[in-house]
Formats: structure tokens, sequence, C-alpha cells
């Protein structure tokens, strides 16, 4: 009879350690649901002076703005192209660019986003880059990075969630840029060196190139009251926060563990928390515009470059073109 109670403790026993350890290896516990990335905004040197000659061409027609870039920035850069310290193996090379922008711009009833998160690539992810600037060098703040971060053309991509490339680790050099594949040097957040160069001032607005969509762009200040060129010039402010608490994921089809930045999607817009509306933007007076319009701005928090159009973009400004 001991002999028996014995065996039914033992088997008991048996039992109970793997209830735990079924319950320990359940892929839904929240203690399994942990980041899959780490917030790192570390930059690349920029020592690299390059050996091509920029080129950047602006006329006007009518209400047809043409730019011709050769994509060249006149300002030094990170190592690329592969070897030791590169932050990727894509070299710059000179590009032959045509873009047109509309002189006279309209506002649109609706903003566009620059990226579409329904669907499969290449009809969803990053759709446009959002302008040039005056040293021919795109504003491309979009990267192609979905949730589970397989690959643009996975299947279970999840474009809902994408990596925001200036609070990851993709190889940025000290100008927040890199280089595409195809040789295209292009800046995902404020282009550091490009600003330096032109000796940005902080007491008046700086145009600093055009959007897609035809508005102008500026450095991050402007006039205090929108409409008086006579009132003082103050940092314009995002109207960005992080949100609070946790991402709904499950690590699997959508990314969780909380909001820290790691994805765009981390981010809400909060009317009137800032400056500038969800496109980074507002309408006023500016040097180049006295009668008004719409303008955008660069900022040093988020988004930094926008991510919006408040009008319709040129097509010459869609990805993959």
């Amino acid at each position: 009879m001991k002999k028996i109670n014995f065996l039914l403790v033992l088997s008991l026993c048996f039992i109970l350690s793997s209830c735990e350890d079924d319950e320990t290896d359940d892929p839904s516990s929240t203690d399994n649901c942990v980041s899959d990335q780490v917030v790192d905004q570390s930059r690349g040197a920029c020592g690299v002076t390059l050996s091509f000659t920029p080129q950047y061409a602006e006329s006007v027609s009518g209400n047809i703005r043409t730019i011709n870039t050769n994509n060249i920035p006149a300002h030094k850069v990170g190592l690329f192209g592969g070897g030791q310290g590169s932050l990727n193996p894509n070299a710059i090379s000179e590009q032959s660019k045509t873009y047109n922008l509309a002189t006279n711009p309209t506002e649109a009833n609706s903003f566009t986003s620059l990226i579409q998160t329904t669907g499969s690539f290449p009809q969803a992810g990053p759709q446009y880059a959002f302008g040039i600037l005056f040293n021919g060098v795109k504003l491309d703040p979009v990267a192609a990075e979905p949730f589970p971060h397989e690959g643009a053309m996975s299947a279970s991509a999840n474009w809902e969630w994408n990596l925001e490339a200036t609070n990851v680790q993709i190889g940025l050099d000290c100008n927040n840029a890199h280089v595409q594949p195809s040789g295209e040097y292009h800046y995902h957040g404020s282009p550091t060196l490009y600003l330096q160069n032109i000796n940005a001032p902080t007491d008046a607005m700086t145009i600093i190139g055009y959007a897609a969509d035809g508005f102008p762009v500026y450095y991050k200040y402007a006039y205090e009251d929108a409409n008086d060129a006579n009132s003082a010039i103050v940092e314009m402010t995002s109207s960005y926060q992080l949100k609070s608490g946790n991402r709904p994921g499950d690590g699997v089809s959508a990314p969780c563990d909380e909001y820290n930045g790691v994805y765009s999607n981390d981010y809400e817009f909060a009317s009137g928390l800032g400056t500038l509306d969800q496109a980074n933007g507002r309408n006023g007076v500016t040097p180049q515009y006295p009668t008004g319009t719409y303008y955008y701005v660069l900022t040093d928090a988020f988004p930094s470059i926008p991510r919006y159009f408040r009008g319709t973009p040129s097509q010459d400004f869609k990805l993959g073109m």
C-alpha cells in the first residue's frame, strides 16, 4: 500500500511539474511579449568628401518649377560602399533627376500620407519622398522596414508598424542620411551639415527647399504670429507625442512592448500641442511669400521631416520612379 501511495505522489508531482512548464512556454504569456527592437539614435561620422561636383539648376515656366540635380551634396558624408567602418554597402553615385513642381500649389481637402499602411508591397509601404532641398538632395523620411522585419516583400509585412529611421540603427551618417542601392543619397531627418553650410540663422525664416506638392519648406524658425512679419522669430514645435502604455500587438503579427519611438506609429498627433499641424506645417506670411502661403517646417523633434502633404504631390517624387 505504501508503495502504491508513493507512486501516486510521484505521478502527481510529475503532472504538476508538466503543467508549470506548459504555462511557462505558453506563447501568449505577456512575459514573452518583449520588444524586438531597441531605440538607437547613434550616427556615423561624416569624414568623406565626395569627388563628384554637385549640380543643381532651377527654372520656372508658367506654373511649373523645374529642378534638375545630380543628387550630390556639397557637404561631407559618412563612409558608404562597403568595407570596414562602412555604414552600408551602397556607394554614392551621381543621379540624373528632374522634378516638376507647381509654383502656385493649392491645399487639398485632406492630407496625403507618404506611406500606405494597408495592402502588400509595392501598393503598400513608402509611396513618396517628401521633397527636395536647394542642394539637390531629397528629403525621404520613411524607411521600408515593416514589422516583422523579414523584408518589404514579405507576405506577413505589417506596414502599420514601420520602423522609425531616426530612432533605430539603419546606418545613418551625421546628416541623418544614407544611400539607396541605386546610389541615391537621401535624408531621413534634419540635414545637419547642409544647415551648417548655409549658416541657417536663428533670428530669421530660412527657406531650404520645396515639398513635392510645391509648398515651401523652412528650417525650424518662423514668425510667432503667423500673419505678422514684424512679430518675433521663434522655434516652431511639433504637435506629435509618444503614445502612453504598451502597443496592442502579440509580438507575432504586430509588435508589443512599450511605445518608445522605435516605430513611427508609436507617435500620435495631438492638435494644439505645438505650433504646427499634422503635416508639420501652417499657413502664414514668409519673406518669400509676403501675402501668405501654406509652408512646412523641419523640426528637431518627431517627425522632423513631415510625413503628410497638405497639397497634391508631384508624381516625380513617387518612389520607384
